[in-house]
C-alpha cells in the first residue's frame, strides 16, 4: 500500500469504505480512551486532513508503512493534531534526494565526558549525557551534526521516572532524535517542519488508565490558557462564588462552603489541596498549573463529539 491510497478529496462524504479505512489507519481518527466517551472515535479536521495529504504528496512518505502518520492530543483548547514520522521516514527522504552519501555511527557522550560507539551501562553509567549523529551530502565538503541531549529528550512519566522504552532503550532513541536534527539540518526543503515519534515524546507524561506495571503512558495536558479559557473561568467563579453565598444544609447541620478562587486575581494558578486551578473551569483540580481539569476535559470531548455528530 502507499500513499496514493489516500483520498484526494478531504470530503468524508466522497470517500470510499478502503479510503475511510486508511485515513483512520493514518492516525486521522482520534479514539477516545478515557471516561463515559471512551471507544467514541472523532475525524481530524478538514485543515488537518489536507495538511496531511499535502505533506505525503510532497515528500512520497508512504502513511500504511508508518512512515509518516498523524496523531491528536488532548490540550487545554481541546484536540491538538499533529504530523509525525519514523526515523525510517527520514532515512526515505534523504536516499531519494540522490545526494545522501550516508552518516557515521552515532556516538554517545559519558559521564566521564568522552564520546563513546557503544554505550553500555555497566561501563558507562544509567544513561548518556547526549548521542551524536553526522549526515554527510555528496555536494557539501563538511557533514551535518545533530546533538541530542538526555535531559531534553528523555521522555519521563509525571513521577519521574522513564517510560518503559526509554529505560530499555534510552541510548537508542537518543541516538534516534541526533539522527534527526542531523538529518533535518542537512535536508531542511524536504524535512522542515517534520518530526519524529522520539523527538515529539519528548514531554513528562502521566501514568493511564490500567497501568498497572507503569508502562503505559497517556500525555500531559498542557498549554497557557486563553482569552476565552480565561474568561469561562471567570464567568465560572462569579457563578459558583453566587452559589455557596447561601449555606447548604447536610445532615440538618448548616455548613458554609468555602469560597471559589478566581484565577483571575493571582499572576499564576494556585496549587491547593486538590490541585491546580483548572484554566476552563477555575476549579482546583487541574494536574498542572494552566492545564484542565479531567471532568473539563470529558465535557470538551463531547462537545466536540456533538460538532462532528452536526456536521
Amino acid at each position: 500500500m502507499s500513499a496514493a491510497l489516500l483520498p484526494t478529496t478531504t470530503d468524508r462524504n466522497e470517500w470510499t469504505e478502503e479510503e475511510a479505512a486508511v485515513v483512520e489507519a493514518a492516525g486521522l481518527v482520534f479514539i477516545h480512551q478515557y471516561g463515559e466517551s471512551k471507544g467514541q472515535k472523532i475525524l481530524a479536521p478538514r485543515p488537518v486532513i489536507a495538511k496531511f495529504m499535502h505533506i505525503c504528496e510532497r515528500t512520497g512518505l508512504d502513511p500504511m508503512a508508518r512512515q509518516i502518520y498523524c496523531i491528536g492530543r488532548f490540550g487545554s483548547d481541546g484536540l491538538e493534531w499533529s504530523v509525525q514520522t519514523g526515523i525510517d521516514g527520514f532515512r526515505v527522504i534523504a536516499e531519494r534526494s540522490k545526494v545522501y552519501a550516508g552518516q557515521d555511527e552515532p556516538e554517545w557522550l559519558t559521564k566521564d565526558h568522552g564520546w563513546v560507539q557503544a554505550f553500555i551501562k555497566e561501563l558507562h553509567g544509567d544513561h548518556p549525557l547526549a548521542a551524536r549523529v553526522k549526515v554527510y551530502r555528496s555536494d557539501w565538503d563538511r557533514p551535518m551534526v545533530g546533538i541530542a541531549t538526555w535531559d531534553e529528550y528523555a521522555q519521563k512519566k509525571r513521577n519521574g521516572q522513564l517510560t518503559a522504552m526509554w529505560e530499555q532503550r534510552g541510548p537508542g532513541q537518543l541516538a534516534k532524535c541526533a539522527e534527526a536534527l542531523a538529518f533535518r539540518k542537512a535536508f531542511p526543503q524536504d524535512l522542515s517542519g517534520l518530526y519524529t515519534d522520539e523527538e515529539m515524546q519528548s514531554q513528562d507524561v502521566e501514568i493511564g488508565e490500567g497501568d498497572s506495571e507503569g508502562t503505559a503512558v497517556r500525555p500531559r495536558r498542557r498549554g497557557i490558557p486563553t482569552l476565552a479559557d480565561r474568561a469561562r473561568a471567570a464567568e465560572r467563579a462569579d457563578a459558583e462564588a453566587a452559589a455557596v453565598a447561601e449555606p447548604v444544609v447536610v445532615d440538618a447541620e448548616l455548613v458554609d462552603e468555602e469560597p471559589v478562587a478566581d484565577p483571575e486575581t493571582t499572576d499564576a494558578a494556585p496549587e491547593t489541596e486538590d490541585g491546580h486551578v483548572c484554566s476552563r473551569c477555575g476549579l482546583p483540580r487541574a494536574d498542572e498549573e494552566g492545564g484542565i481539569c479531567g471532568p473539563c476535559e470529558i465535557e470538551i470531548e463531547a462537545e466536540i463529539a456533538a460538532g462532528e455528530e452536526q456536521s
